[in-house]
């Protein structure tokens, strides 16, 4: 009783250090700075503006979108895109005056009727993410346009949160993993920077990470128990999905294989797979019959759209540095500092990534112990990740003489819940040696978490340096932070006292759910 009381413990304190890390991403992040922020915004608006569906190379942004450009900053990445708008460097460096009108000139924009002639590049998106934010946006619509985007930003987080939560507690429970090595999965989870960079802004990627945990575990069920009922709801899920985001289509490749084998080994039955089946194509086949209507791929693939299809993919695989991407996208599956597309410590990162690294071979190396359900999970990540080396083939297609890092680190927090799941079964098979490398790395995620709070992001949003180290700690919390407030407070979308309190929340719950999950671990 005692074990599970603290097992118990842990769990709460990973819950809350997710939420409280999730509304503190959300009020830090300028506005604009989550990944293609504006546009995935501007399909919000344009929902409830005009009540119909975007169409790709046709819907423009709202006015009140574009004339933000002209006062909020942005990254020299972002620029790319929005090259009227300030970046950073001049935004610190402009006198408080000059950021005072411009903020005063962003809170005041509200939505305005007048068409503008900028298109949006994220009409092509499938829809249920922004259905979901629509009423909220037209129900603040007297708001300006800070108080909407942070509004909606907090419920992408919090809801995020709450379905990765659930989602992966799921997943491990039908992969058996043990309760404190379950703890310490999601405490990797939700201590990953880039978990908060994916979800903590106006996008479609809140809904359909949480979901993909969902689908993982819903499938993993289906092995386990093949009849009628476990297959309706994967495809419930599936269906969720891909209405949500397209590369759900890899995953419903993924599902069918599996479904598929199992009928060829005589697991399950026809009759349990074609009702979940019909399911999907109901719910989700009419979004995918207009992409095939309007612009001739089921996905709307911009790609595609240029001329890029299978033959131009593969010849592009041969000119690109696969060592040096696997790398970047590894890394950037960690941390990724917003569009500002900085790093943490390269050292410390692929620390944790060598430790990952070693639970998946140990669970790989006790392969005679994997049951089908895992065999499942671990062939639908392998099928994503070969969906990534695609994707990234057609970037390097469609961009040529471009340097192209990688796709998008974003896309890899689907694999966050049943990657962490199976490393932490794998360790937990391994007794005092597993429990040793899950506490370790329990600790160093941890360490990693606080740290991108007090000597990166803060600092980088408040007009300090890239990253604080040695004596440079010391005299920034104690001289810089106090005259570079002000500074925060007008970059940011909340007040510094919020800013503040958060931290101090985010940090105190951190620490918490770290020692509880050692603990948990330990005993």
């Amino acid at each position: 009783m005692r074990s599970t009381w603290g097992t118990d413990a842990a769990r709460a304190a990973v819950l809350g250090l997710a939420l409280v890390n999730a509304v503190l991403f959300s009020m830090l992040l300028p506005l604009w700075e989550g990944f293609d922020e504006p546009f995935h915004y501007g399909y919000v608006e344009e929902l409830w503006q005009t009540k119909e569906l975007p169409v790709f190379r046709r819907t423009v942004l709202p006015f009140d979108v574009v004339a933000s450009f002209q006062l909020a900053p942005v990254s020299s990445v972002a620029r790319r895109a929005i090259p009227e708008a300030i970046p950073y460097d001049a935004w610190f460096a402009l006198p408080d005056a000059e950021r005072e009108r411009r903020r005063r000139g962003l809170e005041q924009l509200t939505p305005d009727p007048r068409p503008p002639v900028r298109g949006n590049y994220e009409a092509h998106q499938p829809p249920l993410a922004y259905l979901l934010l629509a009423p909220l946006d037209r129900a603040l619509a007297r708001f300006p346009l800070t108080a909407r985007v942070l509004a909606l930003r907090l419920v992408c987080a919090v809801g995020a949160v709450l379905l990765m939560f659930w989602g992966a507690s799921w997943l491990c429970r039908e992969l058996e993993v043990p309760p404190p090595y379950a703890t310490a999965a999601l405490f990797g989870i939700f201590s990953s920077e880039m978990f908060y960079a994916t979800t903590a802004h106006v996008a479609n990627d809140w809904l359909a990470v949480g979901l993909s945990a969902f689908f993982f575990a819903s499938l993993a069920r289906f092995v386990r128990m093949p009849h009628r009922r476990s297959a309706l709801v994967a495809a419930a899920w599936l269906s969720a999905g891909l209405l949500t985001k397209a590369y759900f289509l890899v995953l419903a490749i993924a599902g069918a294989a599996v479904a598929i084998a199992r009928l060829w080994r005589k697991r399950t039955q026809i009759a349990a797979v074609l009702p979940a089946m019909l399911l999907v194509l109901v719910l989700a086949g009419p979004w995918y019959g207009r992409n095939l209507r309007l612009y001739g791929n089921a996905a709307g693939n911009p790609e595609a759209l240029d001329g890029i299809g299978l033959r131009q993919s593969l010849a592009a695989a041969s000119h690109i540095d696969w060592p040096a991407m696997a790398g970047y996208l590894a890394r950037a599956s960690l941390w990724t500092g917003n569009n500002w597309f900085n790093s943490y410590s390269r050292i410390t990162l692929d620390a944790l990534l060598a430790l990952l690294a070693i639970a998946v071979a140990c669970w790989v190396w006790r392969r005679r112990e994997v049951r089908p359900a895992e065999w499942a999970v671990f062939a639908t990540i392998v099928a994503f990740m070969g969906a990534l080396a695609y994707e990234a083939c057609s970037m390097v297609a469609d961009r040529p003489g471009q340097a192209v890092a990688g796709p998008s680190p974003w896309y890899t927090q689907v694999l966050a819940a049943p990657v962490m799941a199976l490393a932490f079964l794998g360790l937990s098979r391994w007794k005092r040696a597993g429990q040793v490398f899950a506490t370790v790395t329990v600790a160093l995620e941890a360490w990693i978490l606080v740290a991108s709070w007090t000597l990166k992001l803060f600092p980088m949003y408040a007009g300090g340096p890239a990253i604080l180290r040695g004596r440079e700690i010391w005299d920034w919390w104690t001289h810089g932070m106090t005259r570079q407030s002000h500074v925060l407070s007008l970059t940011a979308l909340a007040p510094d006292a919020w800013l503040y309190f958060g931290l101090a929340a985010a940090l105190a719950f951190t620490i918490a759910a770290c020692g509880l999950t050692m603990r948990a671990l330990r005993r």
